[in-house]
């Protein structure tokens, strides 16, 4: 078992370095394609601090406290666009009939998808979000925060955690696919609104959408609560602190429940026909 996984690992990076290789053949329009990229993004967070010109707080949270959830949130999901672009463009793959191929190779279908879309450009946003984060700790230069290694701790393990709960998420929606050939909205609302939504105090929404991103698609456990955790907030619904360390097994769990159905979707696909 140990040496398939390092098969699977080694075929991983080696289709990953593919695609790297071929986008590094035109370097100048990958150089513009990061940099169109990072100034999008980047436009996005400005929208965010726009908020703290009239007013100085979000009821209680100032405007670097806002900026360091808006980063944290920025690279996770720069991180899981990264991994799992070709995952989110599975759709197209159904709609043109190419996952009859792939199911004809001797490699497992999801490492094939999730290697289709890695594109390079996306490093503009996870180079937005480390930039907020900076401007984020300079906003907090005055807030008198006093970082520790458990701090820093589950901030990296949030980080990674919503990158792969985001990433579930996008499996999820790509496996309603075999059934509606199509993304449904609701898969565009739980990654690109929930990205939207968690880039802000998780308290200003209705208490119905808090228990969905904590308990039903616990996208707040890598960004919200980490993020509370650091700025020593009270976690919500009266969470002990010490679950902003269990970032990691929640989304292993949700990874784990979204591969699972992608493999019910796998085994009960039939062909477009085309």
């Amino acid at each position: 078992m140990f040496q398939a996984l390092t098969r699977d690992i080694r075929l991983y990076l080696r289709l990953i370095a593919m695609q790297v290789k071929a986008q590094m053949q035109y370097k100048v329009d990958l150089i513009l394609d990061v940099l169109t990229y990072f100034l999008v993004t980047a436009l996005e967070f400005a929208t965010l601090l726009i908020y703290f010109v009239p007013f100085p707080t979000l009821l209680g949270w100032k405007m670097g406290e806002v900026a360091l959830l808006g980063a944290v949130v920025s690279i996770g999901f720069g991180l899981a666009e990264l991994f799992g672009g070709g995952i989110d463009n599975f759709e197209v793959i159904i709609r043109q009939g190419d996952f009859d191929r792939i199911l004809l190779r001797p490699v497992t279908a999801l490492m094939q998808v999730s290697t289709t879309q890695f594109r390079l450009r996306r490093f503009g946003r996870i180079t937005q979000g480390l930039s907020a984060f900076g401007l984020a700790l300079f906003f907090l230069r005055d807030a008198h925060l006093v970082w520790t290694p458990l701090k820093i701790l589950a901030l990296c393990l949030g980080v990674l955690s919503s990158a792969l709960i985001f990433v579930s998420v996008l499996l999820l929606g790509a496996t309603i696919c075999f059934w509606t050939v199509e993304t449904t909205e609701l898969t565009n609302i739980l990654t690109y609104g929930g990205r939207e939504m968690l880039s802000y105090p998780l308290t200003i929404y209705h208490q119905l959408m808090q228990r969905l991103f904590v308990f039903i698609v616990p996208l707040a456990f890598g960004t919200y609560i980490p993020v509370c955790y650091v700025l020593g907030r009270a976690l919500p619904f009266a969470l002990p602190n010490w679950l902003a360390f269990s970032s990691p097994l929640i989304a292993l769990f949700f990874a784990l429940v979204a591969l699972a159905f992608w493999r019910f979707g796998v085994h009960r696909y039939q062909s477009t026909g085309s």
